[in-house]
């Protein structure tokens, strides 16, 4: 089943930041939907339960756009999984972000009363 959630920023405060977490999600992340204010800003979204992961991290932007994170795979030792090519070098195997618990929304170097709108596209 696929789910959208929705998370807004509110208005930025007076040094253009905010925070603030969504619902619990619990499934794979396969996309991200920003909706910039007209002004420039940094969208940053972590994961918040067990170990904290960084799933999103844009620099200074004001494009509207759609984000497919992905993260790096590893076996069951921890080891990074790859695909060895025919020059020898090694390939990194990447698949989508699984989250249980809420996702965290940092906005920052934006301006005052700007409001940016996220949408969190999970499969469960």
């Amino acid at each position: 089943m696929m789910r959208q959630y929705r998370i807004e920023s509110g208005a930025l405060d007076g040094t253009g930041a905010a925070t603030v977490f969504s619902p619990v999600i619990s499934g794979k992340i396969l996309s991200i939907e920003i909706n910039y204010p007209t002004n420039t800003c940094e969208v940053d979204i972590d994961s918040q339960e067990g170990v904290g992961q960084k799933i999103l991290d844009l620099a200074t932007d004001n494009t509207d756009k759609v984000v497919y994170p992905r993260v790096a795979l590893q076996d069951n030792t921890g080891t990074a999984l790859d695909l060895s090519d025919t020059e020898g070098g090694d390939t990194a195997v990447y698949g989508e972000f699984v989250v249980h618990g809420r996702l965290k929304l940092t906005i920052g170097s934006g301006t005052q009363n700007d409001e940016v709108v996220v949408f969190v596209n999970v499969k469960s």
